[in-house]
């Protein structure tokens, strides 16, 4: 089994995979911006241009580390999608985004009570993954609160970490 992590940023999803590293250091020693092991997360892919994480990723000799670009140098351009509208089926409390009839990406909560809600899962088929449906998911559940004083409990480790990384959110998040 793959120990495959992904880091998110804004522009780059960083992925690393554990069983293919051969610890050459290339990553540590040539970017301690990006990559630091004496920080948790150790790599923090918004303190770089997509451009220069990418570039320094190219270098991995083993292709542990990988990338997947959300800006505009993301090579699925969007029009190939049919995905304009995250839709909220309240029925089934979830938010999801559709390609063509089928379910691309989706997360899913739970109603603690009317005022409180509970992000318990969410998760973007991998056909679909580096095109920043997740954030979507999130910044329409985050408005969904905000119409409707709502505050949110983010269990989803997706979720918590967009929650952690975006101070944004902090107006509707459950202390």
């Amino acid at each position: 089994m793959s120990e495959q992590k992904v880091y998110y940023g804004k522009d780059i999803n960083v992925i690393f995979n554990s069983e293919v590293c051969i610890h050459s250091g290339i990553c540590v020693k040539g970017f301690p911006a990006v990559f630091n092991l004496s920080k948790r997360p150790w790599v923090d892919p918004d303190t770089a241009t997509a451009d220069e994480i990418a570039q320094h990723i190219d270098k991995c000799p083993s292709g542990a580390l990988t990338y997947t670009r959300l800006d505009s140098e993301n090579p699925m351009k969007k029009e190939e999608l049919n995905m304009h509208i995250v839709e909220h089926d309240t029925a089934h409390k979830r938010f999801l985004i559709r390609d063509k009839g089928a379910i691309a990406a989706e997360m899913t909560y739970v109603t603690s009570s009317p005022e409180l809600y509970i992000i318990d899962h969410t998760l973007v088929d991998n056909a679909y993954r580096g095109q920043g449906l997740g954030d979507k998911l999130v910044n329409a559940m985050v408005e969904y609160a905000r119409e409707n004083g709502i505050k949110i409990i983010p269990l989803c480790p997706f979720a918590k970490g967009r929650f952690e990384r975006y101070s944004e959110y902090s107006d509707v998040l459950h202390n």
